[in-house]
């Protein structure tokens, strides 16, 4: 079965489940996410982080130079911020009397992160952020990646090809 295909399953799975035992709306969808966080073969595949706030990328850059000699640069003070409501989401998915015929491009749609400073989690989604090919950081848990000097030279390169002049064009 393909991914979309089984997330539908599972989806489906826990829908009726939550309609027969008249499971709390949090269970159901933080059950889809721990399945799905769980599973070896959708293991890297939530929470992407698609973007940086300006404010991230300079403490980063701040942090990089400061502490050239090191590794790994310090990630304190940032997160994964989501720009989609997760609860929203999970009552988009299971507040329904149905379940959503296409669920997993409802739910992929919604699943992104952006990598904010603490005190942006709250208004990330009205902030301005520099938009990241996933790949770039990878996955590795529900937190902030490391950030080793190769990722951060990664990033650093990804970010400066948004910096193109337009007369270079």
């Amino acid at each position: 079965m393909d991914k979309i295909g089984y997330f539908q399953s599972i989806y489906e799975a826990q829908f009726a489940l939550g309609k027969k035992t008249g499971a709390c709306l949090s269970a159901q969808y933080l059950a889809l996410e721990a399945f799905l966080q769980r599973n070896p073969e959708w293991h890297y595949h939530w929470w992407p982080i698609v973007g940086i706030t300006s404010e991230a990328w300079s403490t980063l850059q701040t942090r990089a130079s400061s502490q050239s000699s090191n590794r790994v640069i310090s990630s304190q003070g940032l997160i994964r911020a989501h720009l989609y409501d997760r609860v929203k989401r999970g009552r988009a998915l299971f507040e329904r009397d149905v379940p959503l015929p296409d669920a997993w491009h409802f739910y992929e749609a919604r699943d992104a992160t952006v990598l904010a400073a603490t005190e942006e989690r709250n208004a990330v989604a009205q902030l301005s952020w520099l938009p990241l090919n996933p790949e770039v950081l990878g996955q590795q848990g529900t937190g902030v990646p490391v950030i080793t000097r190769k990722r951060f030279n990664a990033l650093r390169s990804a970010l400066s090809l948004l910096a193109t002049p337009e007369s270079a064009i």
